[in-house]
This record gives C-alpha cells, structure tokens and sequence, in this order.
C-alpha cells in the first residue's frame, strides 16, 4: 500500500516507524523540518519531502496522485483537514485520516462528512489515550486490556507473581480451576521471547500473560496470576492536560481525584471545569507535596505530563513514597526501555502504540474490525470477520486445525451472534464469525488477511 504521512512530529515518526516494518507498504513522509526527515530517512526505508504538508506542490512532489491513503498528523488541525480536503478533491485518494484535536471541530460530526470536509478517519490521540486508561482503572491488575467486539470480549496482559495459584502449574490447570469461566491463554513471553501457550506449557513467575475472556470474568482470571488488586479509590494525576482533565472528568464521578499542575493559569482553568477534584498547583516531584498529599495511601498514582523524563521521575518517587500502583505515560522509546526495567513503575503506557492501533485498523482489509498493536510493535492482535461477498471464504466450513496457520498465529476466541466461543482444533468457522487472532510476528499479517480473504 502507498501512504502518504503529513508530519513528522511524534505521532507521524512513530506511525512511519511501525508502518515500514511492512515490506508491502510503501511509504513516503513530509514535514518542513529537513533535521527530523534525515534522521527518519537513516534509519527507515522511507521517502521524504521537505515542505508545507496543505502546499499543492509540496503534494506533488510527494506523488500524491498515486497514493492508496493520506494520513496528516502535522501539528496544525486546519493544515489537516486542508490537505485532507485536497487529497481528495484534486488528486481523489481513496482513504484519508487526520488528526484532529480541537474541542470546537470535534463538537460536530458532520463537519468531516464526505460533503463537507472528506475525512474516513478522525483520529484524537487524547482521547483514545483517556479511553484506554479508563479500561485500565476498571480492571486491576490488567497490565494492558483491549476491547474486541464492542468489549463483549477482552485481551488482557497480565504479570504472573510465584505465589499465586496457577504459577508452577500447567496452563491446562487453569480450567480445573476456573471450571465455570471461559478463558483462554493466547501467549506467554518470557524474558522477552515469547513462548508458544500449550496446555502443558508451565507458567512461570515473571511471565507477561496474554489471555482472551468475557468482560465480566476478567477480575476472576486476575486472581489465578497474582494477589488480588484492590479497587482504586484515592488516585493522584499528575499533569493537566487533555488526557489528565479528560480522565480527572471521568473518574470523579467515582472515586477520590486529585490533579497535580505546574503551571498556575492551567490549575485554574482546569479547576473551573472539575467539580469534584481537587486541583493541587506545584511539581509532581516535590516529595513534601506528595506526603502532604497522603501518598501513602494513594492506591493509584498516573504520571500524565508532557515529559517523558517526568512521568518516569514522579512515578518511581511516588511508588517509593508509598503509592500502591503507579502508571507512566511514555512516548520515547529510550524511557520506555527504563520505565519498564524500573520495579517503582508498575505500568507504562504508550500514546504512540495505542493511537497506531486505532490507525491499523483501517489500513488491513476491510473484514478487520480492530487491530492492537503489542510488545512495541512486534506482535499485534486482530478481530477479523469471515465474510463471504462475492464467490468463498476459505476459511469458513472449516476446522481450526484445518486453516493452515502461519507459525505463531493463534486464534483466540470466536464471537458468533453475541456468543462467545473459546477456540478448539475442532471448532468449525461460520460466516460472520468474528475471530479473534494474536500474531506473535507481525510479518505474517498478509498470510492471515488471504486466509480470511473474500475470494
């Protein structure tokens, strides 16, 4: 596939990141700063054009006419929706998606209908962000949680801890124990590799679990991996942007809140719009502020700035001050790397992976419901419907065991009319199933989108 990326800001650097892994796509990246596009061009397979991203010329250049797909990231929400619009009434690219972050040109969908401003996609990474953070809160003791099939079914990453009742034990074991759930156990990674999920698999402490249940069982699968997560109360944010007022707004409503803001003008802004929060104005690495603030009894503690180095900083002094669960959010890969190497952070959470997510969904094939990418991009898991439109599905009629999969391709669960159905060798494929599949290699993306393929 041919795309078009307009900004090579973080959320465009990352997305040029991921997106060349892939082979089949072919990708080229405009931006007005030559540094950031060099620097892109030397470690990626990319093209690159120097320019204006809504400059017609500049569109050109960048061969604009032959692309399958514009995605404009650049930092202005009206130089988007420009080239956007550009994108498809002179040079009629199939698919376009933007970014857009404005309150005021969120407020009304119609905006970016095809008559108006043709947008397919409109892309918020604050928002998404909040969304996924919310599930997080919802369910203690997830380390990641997706959502597939409207949230009838969720992906849960989870850490195993030696103590606990499946740990030492064959994966098989779990259903002794768990007789009345439906759940299934997709992938282990162990030190970073993952290892293959077979039932006489044994699970290790330390483990890093993938596991695919009902929405409503999740809470009870948790406790089979590691003690029992209190419910968060009292929760400390750190920082005062769209993503900590967004989530501050919903969580009030339920829980104990307090925000954490540096900049003055921002901590009253944001406590006109709070009712039920409690807007602290000064540094969230003030270690006196946070004792004063009852850390110690804080049972879950999100570092929400602008800065990378401050949110692993804030995190690690928060959790060694008292705070019971303490959650990071990282854009940079390096404070990734360090957050996740730290036992004070107990969680990190990547805008960039989650708002490619969002992304890769309208980039695979039209039967792919959701896409999430895992494991900084090394494996990805999908919802997918078998679907016949003109002619057969090969997979469809057919056994699991009969699919033929590439290596490291598991299926996980099936969603047939609102039923959840773990995968078995023998279960047979239906037309509109919805399956949910775990890549452990992304490389195999293409093999699973022909196997699924309507042909």
């Amino acid at each position: 596939m041919k795309i078009l990326i307009l900004g090579a800001g973080q959320v465009g650097t990352s997305l040029a990141k991921f997106l060349s892994r892939d082979k089949a796509n072919d990708l080229t990246i405009v931006d007005r700063d030559a540094e950031k596009l060099a620097n892109l061009q030397r470690k990626l397979d990319i093209k690159t054009v120097i320019g204006n991203a809504a400059y017609p010329t500049v569109l050109e250049t960048a061969d604009i006419q032959s692309m399958d797909m514009v995605i404009a990231v650049t930092q202005s929400d009206e130089r988007n929706m420009l080239a956007c619009q550009m994108a498809h009434t002179l040079y009629k690219v199939d698919k376009k998606i933007a970014r857009i972050r404005t309150g005021e040109f969120l407020k009304n969908e119609d905006l970016f209908a095809p008559y108006a401003i043709p947008i397919d996609f409109v892309i918020t990474p604050e928002l998404i962000v909040t969304d996924y953070i919310k599930g997080i809160v919802e369910q203690p003791g997830a380390e990641h949680l997706f959502d597939f099939e409207n949230g009838l079914v969720q992906l849960v990453e989870t850490k195993a801890y030696s103590g606990t009742p499946i740990v030492g034990h064959p994966i098989k074991d779990l259903h002794d124990h768990l007789p009345k759930t439906e759940v299934r156990i997709l992938s282990l990674y162990r030190n970073g590799k993952a290892i293959p999920a077979y039932g006489d698999t044994i699970i290790h402490g330390q483990d890093h679990v993938y596991f695919a249940t009902k929405k409503k069982d999740v809470p009870r699968v948790l406790k089979e991996f590691r003690r029992q997560d209190r419910p968060y109360k009292n929760i400390i944010i750190a920082g005062g942007g769209r993503i900590g007022l967004n989530l501050a707004a919903y969580l009030e409503k339920k829980h104990k809140v307090k925000i954490i803001e540096r900049d003055k003008e921002r901590a009253l802004e944001i406590a006109d719009e709070l009712y039920n929060t409690d807007v602290l104005q000064g540094n969230a690495s003030d270690e006196e502020l946070l004792l004063d603030e009852n850390i110690e009894n804080t049972d879950l503690f999100l570092a929400l700035t602008d800065s990378d180095e401050i949110n692993v900083i804030v995190s690690i002094l928060a959790k060694r001050l008292g705070a019971h669960k303490t959650v990071a959010l990282v854009k940079r890969d390096v404070y990734e790397d360090l957050a996740e190497q730290s036992e004070d952070v107990d969680m990190v959470i990547s805008p960039d992976q989650i708002t490619t997510s969002a992304i890769l969904k309208h980039i695979r094939t039209r039967g792919t419901m959701e896409v999430h990418s895992l494991r900084h991009g090394t494996a990805e898991a999908i919802e997918i419907v078998a679907r016949i439109k003109d002619g057969n599905n090969p997979v469809i009629g057919k056994q699991i065991s009969e699919l033929n999969l590439p290596d490291g391709v598991i299926v996980g669960t099936v969603v047939r009319n609102d039923e959840v159905i773990m995968s078995s060798r023998e279960l047979v494929i239906e037309e509109n199933d919805h399956v949910l599949l775990l890549l452990t290699d992304v490389s195999k993306i293409h093999e699973v989108e022909r196997l699924f393929s309507e042909e």
